[in-house]
């Protein structure tokens, strides 16, 4: 056993004991706690309880080292986690794994969609992030799931992991109870679909029928034989009647309103009139926004052109970022972080582009900085989290989307968390919410928001909230 072993707290030990009663072939265990409440830990226990000769862990590149590894062999689960993947070791690795040879294998999502897995067997699976399995009629939900012509990938222990299992649609919720436990939901999809969830009229969706949430709030967690949820500041269990983040203070958020620049503004608002049709209002006074075609990349637009001045590439005809870009969101941070309670910052942003192009405008007014986005190797991620827990890096630009795994850590150094702007995937905001505020943290987190006035940055965040809050009620037992 390793000697920094960690010892659960109750709770995690009430989770972990209950786990290894209820799960059996029929039935596996579904965590979808917030972040920061120790999945990790939790589903590693479960598997020292049990036992099985071969686990196979699927989960986000950015978390098969610096979490799974460390936390498999710190538990004395594994001293050897074995990659799969198309190199030589990884190769190597699938073969003995195929052969049945004992031990645990972990892979990513894109790579365990790629494979052929007929004929193989494991004795337990650990899916993490399973959302990114989870999204009906994608390739991986096909693979781990499957359908009545070709069965997915199973095991007789399944454990299943994401504090936004549904995404960011309660319609992704019968892929996960149908890999979780099958008999939790109806065999027919369609069926389930039509019966279980609320819906609103959507002439573009199936059936002309949308999806807005669960029918009965709560049923589906109800009805699942083991289901772990604990929650940041809401009551989950007996152990927390206020969430288990009811010592740490509510994170105090602050909106800066700014103004565009003059050309910014005319810029902005040419690419908005390109995306946007008007309506006028009854009384005639006013005119209001219907979105004509590519809702979404006009939304992407709009958010990207609100961070800065933007450039057009007359040759491919897309719009970039010089370094020198006028940006007040820029303006307004440096002026935040020269005056900063606590030297150290994470910087959240949608766009990759300007991730890189803030972190040059911060190291050249003197901070330390690094851009972390999907470009950067998992050697480099390692790297700069070490710097910036040892404080020797003062900011992380971090591009949301990949910012949701393997960062663990940065709560013991930094408590201030600035927004530039926000992603268009909800569940990927609630997941940076949770970079700092979570167990580990010392301080009261400070959230600090770059509106610009006149743009979707107005208003757009507390929407995502809510929806995602309207949506957890499906997490809730009834």
């Amino acid at each position: 056993m390793a000697d920094d072993r960690l010892e659960p707290y109750i709770w995690q030990q009430a989770d972990i004991d209950h786990a290894v009663k209820c799960i059996s072939p029929e039935a596996g265990a579904l965590i979808v706690s917030a972040p920061g409440a120790g999945k990790t830990l939790v589903a590693t226990e479960i598997i020292a309880k049990l036992k099985p000769a071969i686990t196979l862990v699927i989960a986000p590149p950015s978390t098969h080292k610096s979490a799974w590894a460390r936390t498999l062999r710190r538990q004395g689960v594994a001293d050897d986690v074995r990659p799969l993947g198309g190199d030589k070791k990884g190769k190597a690795n699938w073969e003995a794994m195929k052969w049945g040879e004992p031990g645990v294998y972990i892979t990513s999502a894109q790579w365990f969609t790629r494979q052929e897995w007929k004929g193989i067997t494991v004795d337990a699976m650990i899916v993490d992030e399973i959302h990114m399995l989870g999204r009906y009629g994608n390739a991986g939900q096909k693979k781990l799931v499957g359908d009545r012509r070709k069965p997915g990938m199973t095991a007789p222990i399944r454990i299943a992991l994401s504090g936004t299992p549904f995404r960011n649609n309660f319609e992704n919720a019968w892929t996960v109870a149908k890999w979780v436990e099958p008999k939790a939901v109806h065999d027919e999809y369609w069926m389930w679909r039509m019966t279980k969830c609320s819906h609103v009229y959507d002439h573009f969706a199936p059936q002309n029928r949308r999806i807005t949430g669960e029918l009965v709030p709560g049923e589906l967690a109800s009805t699942l034989s083991c289901y772990i949820a604990h929650y940041q500041r809401a009551q989950c269990c007996k152990f927390h009647p206020n969430g288990f983040l009811a010592d740490l203070p509510t994170p105090v958020r602050v909106e800066r309103d700014l103004k565009m620049t003059t050309d910014q503004a005319k810029f902005y608002h040419s690419m908005e009139n390109t995306y946007l049709g008007y309506l006028t209002t009854p009384d005639g006074e006013g005119k209001l926004p219907v979105i004509a075609e590519f809702p979404i990349t006009a939304r992407g637009m709009l958010r990207f052109c609100a961070l800065a001045l933007p450039s057009l590439n007359m040759e491919t005809e897309k719009l970039f970022f010089t370094e020198d870009a006028p940006s007040p969101k820029l303006d307004a941070l440096l002026e935040d972080l020269a005056n900063l309670d606590g030297k150290r910052a994470l910087v959240l942003t949608h766009s990759k582009q300007f991730a890189k192009v803030a972190a040059k405008r911060l190291t050249d007014h003197g901070f330390k900085a690094v851009a972390w986005d999907g470009d950067l190797s998992k050697t480099k991620r390692e790297k700069a989290l070490a710097h910036f827990i040892a404080d020797e890096l003062d900011v992380i630009v971090g591009v949301i989307s990949a910012m949701g795994t393997g960062t663990d850590g940065l709560q013991e150094a930094a408590y201030n968390v600035m927004w530039l702007s926000v992603d268009d995937d909800a569940s990927n905001n609630v997941q940076g919410i949770g970079r700092l505020d979570r167990l580990g943290q010392k301080h009261q987190v400070t959230m600090i928001e770059y509106r610009m006035l006149g743009t979707f940055d107005v208003g757009h965040l507390d929407k995502q909230i809510q929806h995602q809050l309207d949506l957890n009620k499906s997490l809730v037992r009834t």
